[in-house]
């Protein structure tokens, strides 16, 4: 799966404003809604909250990756969201969220394409100049071709 199918700039947003980690996984499910890549706000949504109970995405250095696998997606998608205001994700470093990249994956691919993705993140995710450059975009179309350039 190419990334650029994944990602478009109607699934990336910078300058969002939001208070907590349900309301920034309520955003996620909303736009995949908007963008037509779910069938079911209510199972997208409890798939993520699912997938937090089992374990924290907030993986560190500011970031977290957030990800279902549910029958409610229609198609693998990435949501980029930059935080005005960094929220509280029980990361594992204890450090709160700004920048999120939310994972949505069809149940039928839940062995594979997500975890090439989140491989990937987490080998570029070593290099300080991938982490600059994620954190300080504020170019839809720059940071599409930035994540293809380097995931996958």
């Amino acid at each position: 799966m190419d990334i650029k199918e994944m990602i478009t700039v109607d699934t990336v947003e910078f300058d969002v404003d939001l208070n907590s980690q349900i309301e920034v996984l309520e955003k996620i499910t909303d736009i995949l809604m908007k963008d037509n890549r779910i069938t079911d706000k209510t199972e997208t949504l409890n798939g993520y909250i699912q997938r937090e109970q089992e374990c924290t995405t907030g993986i560190g250095f500011g970031l977290a990756i957030p990800h279902c696998k549910v029958e409610s997606v229609i198609k693998p998608t990435i949501v980029y969201l930059k935080l005005n205001n960094p929220v509280d994700w029980n990361s594992l470093d204890e450090e709160p969220v700004n920048v999120v990249i939310g994972l949505a994956i069809p149940k039928k691919d839940e062995g594979t394409l997500h975890l090439e993705i989140l491989s990937s993140l987490a080998s570029n995710l070593m290099e300080d100049d991938f982490k600059d450059s994620l954190f300080s975009m504020d170019d839809k179309n720059k940071l599409i071709q930035f994540l293809h350039n380097n995931l996958v």
